[in-house]
């Protein structure tokens, strides 16, 4: 008879020792690949978190893409990125800062982020690395843009000019030119209603777009310093200053010269119309460029906001995004060795590229420009100054009153009287409640 095949439960210290051998050489192999072979996972790699927001798809990939080629470079930083959508972010940016862990957060200069220095939610850039961007040809406009109380609180990535999109060929179809001046721009509007081509279309559904119009006609009517002092809340939105502002908009709304069919849809949605000319001109910021179609992008211009009062100089809508740094963030090495990275590998001007933006870095030019981005920097280097747009400049206390007046307003009668004292209410109220939000 052939011997019997020994039983594992008639075995228990062979199968015990066998064990033990196997579990040996797997601990061994696994701990010198660790700490002889692979140095660099043998030490626990260190977190950078970063909270940003996406505002197209080009944009995204070129973030994505910094980000990979830093961890490629710094194998012992793991990366972990949040990407939020832009509304929810804005609203909920203090309450992150206040109990997120985030080392690094993405922001916009203006009021907003001085409210945030202020209340200690930040921390201002550190000598060395202001060292490292005035090497780098950072300009130093955009430093100064987020300097608060002595320190500069934000790291500046990118700039943007608001100004009207509009079709070439249209134009030289209609023998029009880009207007300079108000009378001129009512000229056009008159020509391309009378051609079937509504003149104007503002894509208003979150409000903040429509904001635009309100910040240049103050802009070009009242000037930097009254805009600035209205904004901060020194003057009343009552002031008969601020209705000559709406008046004057109210014009071209009771005339017909905007595309009601686009007041209730996001800005994305109304550069189809301009494509097909169903409107003849749309104010947006330059970085909407960025999604043109390759088919029409080299007929698509942009014209600065026209002059409506000689002596007022012209600035400019041109918001600036940043990174800020949380006074929460548990990882400074970590955010410090980024923000290296970004200032000397050139990563900005790549961002830009995509986005279709001014790299805040002096000197980098985005190569094969569109006819609108060459236009945008034109505008750009021809601003005596620089606002940063209404919900990032305004109190906070102003920008939901404002913003709900702005729906109101564009809806008819347009009646600028009721509006004013509906935001001045709001404001007050939210004043004597506290509510900053």
């Amino acid at each position: 008879m052939p011997s019997a095949s020994p039983q594992l439960s008639t075995r228990p210290g062979w199968l015990a020792k066998t064990w033990f051998r196997t579990w040996l050489k797997t601990w061994l192999r696994t701990w010198l690949c660790l700490g002889l072979l692979c140095p660099a996972a043998a030490i626990a790699a260190e977190q950078l978190v970063i909270d940003y927001v996406i505002s197209n798809s080009p944009q995204r990939r070129a973030w994505l893409g910094v980000i990979d080629q830093f961890s490629a470079a710094n194998p012992d930083i793991r990366i972990i990125h949040n990407g939020f959508p832009q509304e929810q972010y804005k609203r909920d940016f203090t309450a992150r800062l206040r109990n997120g862990r985030s080392d690094l957060a993405f922001w916009y200069a203006g009021e907003r982020l001085g409210d945030a220095a202020r209340q200690r939610l930040l921390t201002p850039l550190n000598a060395e690395l202001l060292a490292l961007l005035k090497k780098h040809n950072f300009d130093a406009a955009t430093l100064d843009g987020t300097r608060i109380q002595g320190q500069v609180y934000g790291f500046p990535l990118y700039s943007y000019v608001w100004g009207f999109l509009y079709r070439k060929s249209l134009f030289t179809r209609l023998g029009l030119r880009p207007p300079t001046t108000w009378s001129e721009f009512l000229a056009v509007c008159a020509r391309l209603q009378a051609a079937g081509v509504t003149p104007l279309a503002v894509g208003a559904q979150s409000s903040w777009p429509a904001a635009a119009w309100f910040d240049y006609l103050n802009l070009r009517l009242n000037g930097i310093d009254f805009h600035r002092r209205l904004l901060r809340g020194d003057v009343r939105f009552t002031d008969a200053r601020v209705k000559q502002v709406f008046d004057t908009w109210g014009e071209l709304l009771r005339k017909g010269y905007f595309l009601a069919a686009t007041m209730e849809q996001e800005p994305s949605r109304v550069l189809p119309y301009l494509y097909r000319e169903h409107v003849g001109m749309t104010l947006a910021g330059s970085y909407m460029t960025a999604t043109l179609p390759d088919a029409i992008a080299h007929d698509i211009g942009m014209f600065a906001f026209p002059t409506l009062t000689a002596d007022v100089p012209r600035h400019e809508e041109a918001p600036l995004d940043v990174l800020v740094l949380p006074a929460r963030g548990a990882n400074p090495r970590a955010r410090q060795r980024f923000l290296a990275f970004l200032a000397q590998s050139g990563s900005l001007a790549s961002i830009a590229a995509a986005d279709r933006t001014i790299s805040a870095q002096a000197g980098d030019a985005t190569t094969a420009m569109t006819p609108a981005e060459q236009d945008s920097r034109t505008i750009w280097q021809g601003a005596a100054g620089f606002t940063y747009f209404f919900d990032r400049d305004a109190r906070a206390d102003l920008v939901a009153p404002m913003y709900e007046g702005l729906r109101r307003f564009l809806r008819p009668p347009h009646d600028s009287t009721a509006v004013l004292r509906q935001i001045d209410q709001a404001v007050q109220q939210r004043r004597q409640s506290g509510k900053t939000n």
